[in-house]
């Protein structure tokens, strides 16, 4: 008896000393452990002297957060600080005298998404992104009977001039597609001249649909092409 009496006392000191979790307690667990995206594009293109993309917040942003702000340093050292306010954010710009190419990551700054009351509502999230600078390309081609006569030019955004320049030496592909069909197949692989263009030629016997596809470089984006049928 006397240790069942033992018993019964030890398990309501210990129903005693349980922590009751208010609602109220509870919501803030949960709003401190939100997170809030910063959108940024994965592949960012310099396509100007100064480009700008927008970026908006993630769907995941808490309607608390007046504030947040990511930071991003680049490969020469310089960087670029992004505050966004009251769901909008200014977006980032990419100026070829500022921005190398190169991996960039995103870091939230560490106080996080804060409300009004500059308290913490979100753990900011970090983004990436790699940065490089854009291409360029068109195709005409002219069909004659069942021969059919392709000139390619391509192009590459110039940092040292700000514009797009031919690109000499680079290698194309040269794609097709049949009518009434959504695959793009191989036609054949040429290389640019000194002046950035490159001739083919072949014999479809029929219509199809073309276009070009340039591969990247460590330094420039890929492109596809607009198509044409011939």
């Amino acid at each position: 008896m006397k240790l069942y009496k033992t018993t019964l006392a030890l398990l309501a000191l210990m129903a005693s000393s349980l922590v009751t979790i208010q609602p109220s307690q509870a919501a803030t667990a949960r709003v401190a452990a939100a997170t809030c995206s910063f959108k940024v594009p994965a592949r960012l293109a310099m396509t100007a002297a100064n480009t700008h993309y927008a970026v908006p917040l993630g769907s995941d942003c808490p309607a608390t957060m007046v504030r947040g702000a990511w930071a991003a340093t680049f490969k020469n050292g310089n960087g670029e600080t992004v505050l966004c306010q009251n769901g909008t954010c200014p977006g980032i710009s990419l100026s070829t005298g500022f921005v190398p190419v190169g991996k960039v990551t995103w870091v939230g700054d560490a106080s996080g998404g804060v409300d009004q009351n500059n308290q913490k509502v979100a753990t900011l999230l970090p983004a990436y992104s790699e940065v490089r600078f854009g291409s360029s390309a068109s195709v005409n081609a002219g069909r004659k009977g069942t021969r059919t006569a392709f000139l390619t030019t391509v192009w590459y955004f110039n940092p040292k001039t700000d514009t797009y320049s031919r690109w000499a030496g680079r290698k194309l592909l040269l794609q097709y597609q049949e009518i009434g069909t959504t695959t793009w197949k191989g036609l054949a692989y040429t290389t640019t001249n000194a002046s950035g263009q490159a001739a083919y030629t072949y014999y479809p016997g029929r219509t199809r649909r073309y276009r070009v596809y340039v591969p990247a470089s460590t330094s420039v984006w890929d492109y596809y092409g607009p198509s044409i049928s011939r």
